[in-house]
């Protein structure tokens, strides 16, 4: 046995990726295909995330490769070519990793080492005297992606590999005084067979007790072949002879045949002095140097570029897949598809197949690649035809973008079932949590509900689970070594840290991500979930169907408040009337900025009652709605485009939101545009139910408004300047008043609206002004009570007095966002009016002292990270004694679990035991060899106590008369302790 030392070391490098991992690329391309045909910031989230986990896999496997290094390597110095050989490696470091040693560039060993010694078992190199063994050391880190490796050059003494002998023996000579096998070694006649030596007889032992000369001396004599000491052989053996290997081989094999018939060997190369070799370790020495390094086999044959093949490889050492991966595989390839069907309406029964389908390709492809092959992949075929004949509807699909919805997804939904029945290796594997990650991102493209945080957390804890299952085993030594205490927790924490800062790098990332503008123009979301037609007269009708005739209408279950209970959304507005709205939710608009929802315009005010147009406009046939102008509007086409696709989360009425200045609408019926900028559709719009608005933004600044200067010198349509003849005096006087010394109608509204703020209460359950009085007047000079529709009818009325074109509209501002959705979110209870001004440069625009949505050439785009590290900040500030429970109670589970976990150890083992185990631990941090008896543990310390520890701990285990006490224990205990202190 001899050991090598450490020498020169290369630089780590990246040599690869894992086998299947080039699908997770491809995923995680197809992820931003995604996120670019459906504007979603979830799957933009998911971008980051996949992006920080990549390049927290370079980060891993380069940390775990600088953590590890092999010093030492301990075989047998002398071996035949290709023989089975024992390779004992010491590391050093904290980490693992898989080592590959390599000598004359002939792979002899591979396998996972740890710190400490390992054994691997390999074989011996090519002939040759070997002086140096390259380690490859290689690494994935924790997640196992991206593989890094380092080489190191080890000189070791010499090792001496002999070439296996030939069949056919090398010539050799019996120099002259050589006798025969018939010699006799005395000339008296029987005297040999008395209590002499004798002449050799074939068969007989090499050297064997002579008996008749042991009974008559009574001592044993032991006769010997005699003419053994004087044979001698010399093999003839020939330099530069073009394959000195078999040159080689053959000199062992008539070496090795004088050896056994008891002949004294030589070799002569050439025509040199002969070389005597005493024994067949010297026979074998001499066969591995002889010209060692010349001749076939000294180098790798070189192979052209054109002859290799095409694949590439993968530096992960091992393909296999454990059953208990391949099922954690399947439990990360259920919930996407959940996740994707569910909004899409399916039920239990169609969810439950899909899973059920999920279930039998990990059931069918754990046994391995091989069993069963045509069966398992006919089935799996039968299950993915199956699958997709149960979910897909070809008659819903009539476009590209229903296609998208109705088609594609289930098609997905059935290529990932068919996967699931060849997830019978690493590779194949990571090529199913890739069609899982793509589903995942297709579900959360389409998902804008409030379970898509819990869905994404279930999915993607799903396909970081199956990941590391899949490399996990990877990652183990040939038998695990033990661990402190203090280094569990080191790894807890380091793991914890490094959780916290892929958290902090995601949203780092996403803090320069701006949120998206939109989808694309190709792919704009609509569909009907049911076709619901209304009367072809343009009127408004309510989300049953019935005609809406003004007041406040009572809700079902499914309209509700939000539907037809608020008055705005009715031919007829009374500004004493709010109506009971809820909190339900009532749309999602995924759009990059807020802004007002508007449905209706009312332009006719008589003193109390507001009245929309009646001209019901221009109908198209859809699904792509081209929409005019209406008067008023100036248009901005080509400059700011603003797509904002509405989802209905209930029953709405016919009428299509949308924000100000609509050009194009995607919407799957008839719909009228209206001359006043409102639009109708033919349909109501039931629960489920998608369409998307491209608007022109105005770019509407507060500069800009401002130089508009006063509109009020302009001639205005006399319909946007009308005031009731119940107008008062003193509400002409008071907008004279807040109109004074501003220069600008933007100033003048300014004005109205902080006197607004200032004087008026907003209440929900402000007094009803009497009915012979104006409105406006009562709520501006005796209650200064009111709610959105009265203070809205009063800033219009001001404005109007002042000869400033206003009109009055009503629809939906969003009250919060869901930052991982992306999308706006209007209940019932956000159901508004606001004022809109005509402007000549800019139409019109919509302002509300009470609704926060900036002026549009103001609106900024936020970033996905900055709205998310906000939302948790406001989730941890709200719930913030929650939060702080939540922890103590995770530790107290912690240290209970830590506590209880002990104490069963500590009674199943018993107290010598677990001081055993922390012996044990302790010197395999040391560097001891994997299953050492104790005293062979104690020789890495250098310390007595460790020898007389070690015997304690024998005798405690295997000692008859052993008899435990105390003050043993506790001497031993400190002993321990001192060792661990130490190692």
């Amino acid at each position: 046995m001899h050991r090598g030392r450490a020498g020169a070391e290369a630089l780590n490098r990246p040599v690869g990726v894992a086998h299947g991992a080039s699908a997770l690329g491809v995923a995680w391309l197809i992820a931003c295909a995604i996120a670019l045909l459906t504007g979603a910031s979830a799957v933009v989230i998911l971008i980051a995330v996949g992006l920080v986990a990549f390049v927290a896999s370079l980060l891993s496997g380069w940390t775990a490769i600088r953590h590890i290094s092999v010093d030492a390597v301990t075989t047998a110095d002398l071996a035949d070519a290709e023989s089975t050989l024992t390779w004992h490696v010491h590391a050093n470091g904290t980490r693992r990793a898989h080592a590959e040693l390599r000598v004359a560039e002939a792979v002899v060993a591979r396998g996972w080492v740890a710190p400490g010694s390992t054994l691997l078992s390999g074989s011996a190199p090519g002939r040759g005297v070997h002086t140096s063994v390259q380690v490859r050391l290689s690494s994935a880190g924790t997640l196992g992606i991206v593989w890094w490796r380092r080489r190191s050059t080890i000189g070791i003494e010499p090792l001496f590999v002999a070439p296996t002998a030939a069949l056919e023996p090398a010539p050799h000579q019996r120099p002259a005084g050589h006798r025969g096998d018939n010699c006799v070694t005395s000339r008296a006649t029987g005297r040999d067979e008395v209590d002499g030596v004798r002449s050799w007889r074939e068969g007989d032992e090499l050297t064997a007790v002579h008996w008749p000369a042991t009974l008559r001396t009574g001592e044993f004599v032991v006769r010997q072949r005699l003419h053994d000491l004087e044979e001698r052989w010399v093999v003839q053996a020939h330099s530069r002879s073009g394959d000195s290997g078999l040159e080689a081989a053959r000199a062992r094999t008539a070496l090795e045949e004088g050896l056994a018939v008891g002949a004294r060997v030589a070799v002569q190369v050439d025509a040199h002095e002969p070389t005597a070799l005493l024994d067949r370790a010297a026979v074998l020495r001499w066969c591995a140097a002889f010209e060692a390094g010349e001749g076939p086999g000294g180098s790798r044959p070189h192979t052209p570029f054109w002859q290799r093949p095409l694949a590439i490889p993968s530096p992960e050492p091992e393909s296999s897949l454990t059953s208990g991966a391949r099922w954690a595989v399947a439990v990360a390839a259920a919930a996407p598809p959940v996740m994707l069907l569910e909004p899409l309406g399916y039920g239990l029964i169609q969810i439950a197949v899909v899973l059920a389908a999920v279930a039998a390709g990990a059931y069918f492809s754990m046994r391995g690649p091989h069993h069963q092959r045509l069966l398992r992949q006919a089935l799996g075929l039968l299950t993915g035809v199956a699958v997709a004949l149960s979910l897909v509807d070809l008659s819903a699909v009539d476009s590209i973008a229903t296609s998208l919805r109705f088609l594609l997804p289930q098609t997905l939904v059935a290529l990932v079932v068919m996967q699931g029945f060849e997830c019978t290796d690493r590779r194949s594997a990571r090529v199913s949590l890739a069609c899982s990650a793509m589903l995942t991102a297709y579900a959360a493209g389409i998902r804008v509900d409030e379970r898509l945080v819990v869905w994404l957390a279930v999915s993607l804890a799903g396909l970081t689970i199956g990941s590391h299952a899949v490399a996990h085993i990877d990652r183990r030594p040939p038998a695990a070594t033990g661990r402190s205490g203090r280094t569990n927790r080191r790894l807890v924490v380091t793991r914890a840290v490094a959780v916290v800062g892929a958290a902090s790098a995601v949203l780092a990332v996403l803090a320069v991500v701006r949120v998206p503008e939109g989808p694309a123009q190709l792919t704009l979301p609509s569909w009907l979930q049911e076709y619901r037609p209304t009367p072809s007269d343009g009127e408004l009708v309510a989300a049953d169907g019935s005609p809406l005739l003004g007041g406040a209408a009572p809700g079902g279950s499914r309209s509700g408040a939000g539907a037809g209970g608020y008055p705005g959304f009715s031919p007829t507005m009374d500004t004493s009337l709010r109506g009971a709205l809820g909190d339900e939710v009532v749309l999602r608009v995924r759009a990059p900025y807020a802004d007002f929802w508007r449905g209706q315009t009312f332009t006719q005010f008589d003193g109390r009652v507001w009245r929309v147009d009646e001209a019901t406009g221009e109908l198209t046939e859809g699904p792509d709605h081209d929409v005019r102008l209406a008067p008023g509007d100036v248009s901005t086409k080509g400059d700011d485009q603003f797509i904002q696709t509405f989802y209905a989360e209930v029953d709405l009425p016919n009428i299509v939101f949308a924000a100000s200045r609509a050009d194009r609408v995607l919407l799957a019926a008839p719909m009228w545009a209206r001359p006043d900028g409102a639009l109708r559709a033919q349909v109501v719009i039931p629960a489920g139910s998608a369409y998307t608005v491209v608007s022109q933004r105005s770019g509407a600044t507060a500069d800009g408004l401002r130089a508009e200067g006063d509109i009020s010198q302009l001639a205005s349509p006399i319909e946007f300047v009308y005031t009731p003849a119940s107008t008062t005096d003193r509400t002409r006087a008071l907008a004279e008043e807040l109109a004074g010394g501003a220069s600008s109608t933007y100033d003048v509204i300014l004005a109205i609206q902080a006197w607004l703020r200032t004087h008026v209460t907003y209440n929900l359950e402000a007094p009803v002004p009497p009915s012979d009085v104006d409105a406006v007047d009562h709520f501006l000079f005796e209650s200064q009570q009111g709610f959105c529709e009265q203070i809205a009818s009063a800033t219009a009325m001001l404005l109007r007095s002042l000869g400033i074109p206003a009109r009055i509209a009503t629809g939906y501002v969003p009250s919060e966002r869901d930052e991982v959705a992306g999308v706006w979110i209007s209940r019932a209870s956000d159901a508004h009016a606001w004022v809109e001004v005509r402007f000549p440069n800019f139409g019109w625009i919509a302002f509300d002292p009470t609704a926060a949505v900036p002026l549009a050439g103001e609106a900024t785009r936020t970033t996905i990270g900055g709205d998310l590290a906000k939302a948790v900040a406001g989730l941890i500030g709200d719930h913030i004694a929650v939060v702080l429970t939540s922890l103590l109670l995770v530790a107290a589970i912690t240290v209970v679990g830590k506590l209880v976990v002990g104490w069963w150890r500590r009674r199943r083992r018993g107290r010598w035991g677990v001081l055993q185990d922390r012996f044990v631990s302790a010197a395999l941090q040391r560097g001891a060899p994997l299953h050492a008896p104790n005293a062979r543990l104690a020789d890495v310390f250098d310390q007595r106590a460790a020898q007389e520890l070690a015997a304690t701990l024998d005798a405690s285990a295997f000692a008859a008369e052993w008899a435990d006490d105390d003050t043993s224990y506790h001497r031993a205990l400190d002993a321990i302790s001192e060792l661990e202190r130490s190692a």
